[in-house]
């Protein structure tokens, strides 16, 4: 068990029991992109294999109803968007599995998997990429990562490197996956790449996409407005579920 030693409490990271069934296109609800493409992410990265992700609305509005699915993981956390999903699988004969921090019964061919507990999401994450992990170089050392034995000093350290005055984040497309926790553990709006307008900003980005975003920050500079760099460098895997855990430090700090 490691538990995230934080100022007001600790929360235990300790990886769920999880069993990724077989699947053929990942979908995700609101609050849910982080263990979602963390999967997505860890396979392609770890077992070489090309994974579907498309969040809710496109696979109800604009894909279930004209192609077959196949397979389907979905990660789930609203109620709406719960009975949504589960209807629609029901209507068309999807089949797959729902993993969610809320409470749902599984409905026709879809099972409903349920996990609980502080940080429910991201402790999720991480128990997917750790039942991911094979025995190659980077999945030994993606394992000795994931022990956190320096876990709380890094994310004191990268907080701290964070100015609380500024009032926006820039973060870099590796770690797109962890807005949802960045804008509500803040408080603050988060822009990524692809956005064009920017205030005075964090930019927050990681060794293997720094090169883009220190462009974003030299021009933001160069139109007069304020600007600080923070590198997470650990492995683009854990980058989104360490940027995760530094946003709820700064809330609880």
């Amino acid at each position: 068990m490691f538990l995230l030693s934080i100022p007001e409490d600790s929360f235990d990271l300790t990886p769920f029991k999880v069993e990724v069934p077989k699947f053929s296109l990942i979908v995700y609800g609101r609050g849910m992109e982080l263990p979602a493409f963390t999967l997505e992410r860890s396979i392609i990265n770890l077992r070489s294999q090309v994974i579907k992700t498309v969040p809710l609305p496109e696979m109800i509005f604009l894909e279930s109803p004209y192609a077959e699915e196949g397979q389907v993981i979905a990660f789930i956390n609203d109620e709406n968007e719960m009975r949504e999903f589960l209807d629609n699988a029901w209507s068309l004969g999807v089949r797959g599995d729902v993993m969610t921090c809320g409470n749902a019964k599984s409905k026709g061919d879809i099972a409903v998997h349920s996990f609980a507990g502080d940080l429910c999401e991201i402790r999720l994450s991480i128990s997917l990429l750790n039942s991911i992990l094979g025995g190659g170089k980077r999945d030994n050392r993606l394992s000795k990562e994931l022990d956190f034995s320096d876990l709380s000093e890094f994310i004191s350290m990268k907080s701290s490197e964070i100015s609380q005055e500024l009032p926006q984040f820039i973060i870099s497309p590796v770690l797109y996956p962890s807005k949802y926790f960045l804008e509500k553990f803040t408080g603050k709006t988060v822009k990524g790449y692809f956005d064009v307008t920017f205030q005075d900003s964090n930019v927050i980005y990681t060794e293997v996409d720094a090169m883009p975003m220190r462009r974003i920050a030299f021009s933001l500079r160069k139109e007069g407005k304020k600007v600080k760099e923070v590198k997470i460098n650990v492995d683009p895997l854990l980058a989104p579920i360490y940027l995760s855990l530094i946003a709820h430090y700064i809330k609880v700090g």
